[in-house]
């Protein structure tokens, strides 16, 4: 019984074999989308605009050399630009004859676009600023308690001089960062847009994160500010409590002096009901969650 299995296995795969062998061996049309390339630029030259990037093949030939044309693994149309500078304008059937990949083996049938129109210009570089491009998601509880650092935060890129006009700044490869709960220091490789090369290929992000609690600091004294000299704004009470939010470590190390508040005098003298909210100046990476009193009384003297 197993050498039955056996045998009816190997029968089986021979004639796959055969088969497959048949198939590829007859002649098929297919159509295959091939990169552009210039060729033979002049020294301190790059491509600027062009008007297609890619191109689509449609070629006639056997089928095992179109399952090898599959599977290479970077073929392109190369177009030579003879060294020449300005714009420049060629007809691809004419170039058939150049990329010998397609001669050796295939009848090329169609070319679509078949034309080109593109131009050889000379290399500029000018320095831009770095975009940082991700997504964080904080785990529940945490923040950030820092300004994002990026390093560099400008970058020398070069390219043709058209497309440096049109470029005032560089993003980085986009990332989603999720469930951060730590302080984060990573690498990001750098993107420049298609026809631009950047100095450098890769920046350094680096973010403070703590876990986020409230703080109430008690007696922060209120200023009254913009008094005219005849004038005195009293408040009643004088001192209020602020309650702030951030990083556990930040809000540590701050003080009442840290914390800024005050009434402003023509603020109050346009008030009707003779109360008004105190403004508060928070130190970075905070936020104010509540005062208390929220509202003041006062008076105005004249002297």
């Amino acid at each position: 019984m197993k050498k039955k299995i056996i045998t009816i296995s190997v029968i089986s795969f021979f004639s796959i074999g055969l088969w497959v062998y048949v198939s590829l061996s007859n002649v098929f049309v297919t159509t295959i989308k091939v990169p552009i390339n210039i060729t033979d630029l002049p020294k301190n030259y790059s491509l600027g605009n062009s008007s297609i990037n890619e191109v689509y093949i449609q070629v006639k030939g056997k089928g095992w050399d179109l399952a090898k044309l599959m599977l290479e693994p970077e073929v392109n149309f190369d177009i030579s630009a003879h060294r020449r500078i300005g714009h420049r304008k060629n007809d691809l059937n004419d170039l058939i004859q150049a990329n010998t990949w397609l001669t050796s083996s295939f009848q090329v049938l169609e070319i679509s676009p078949s034309q080109i129109e593109y131009d050889i210009e000379k290399v500029g570089s000018k320095t831009v600023k770095l975009i940082k491009n991700f997504k964080l998601e904080f785990k529940p509880g945490y923040g950030p308690s820092s300004k994002i650092k990026i390093d560099p935060e400008m970058v020398e890129i070069s390219g043709p001089a058209n497309l440096l006009r049109n470029t005032d700044s560089i993003k980085t490869k986009y990332k989603e960062i999720l469930d951060v709960s730590d302080n984060l220091k990573f690498n990001l490789r750098i993107e420049p847009p298609e026809g631009i090369t950047s100095a450098i290929n890769t920046c350094t992000i680096e973010l403070e994160v703590q876990k986020i609690v409230d703080k109430t600091f008690e007696n922060i004294v209120v200023e009254t500010r913009n008094v005219p000299p005849s004038k005195d704004l009293i408040l009643f009470p004088g001192k209020i409590n602020v309650v702030l939010r951030g990083g556990i470590n930040k809000l540590g190390r701050l003080t009442n002096d840290s914390i800024k508040a005050y009434v402003d005098y023509w603020s109050a003298l346009r008030e009707e009901k003779g109360t008004i909210e105190p403004i508060i100046e928070l130190p970075q990476f905070t936020t104010h969650v509540s005062t208390i009193p929220n509202k003041l009384e006062y008076i105005i003297k004249q002297y």
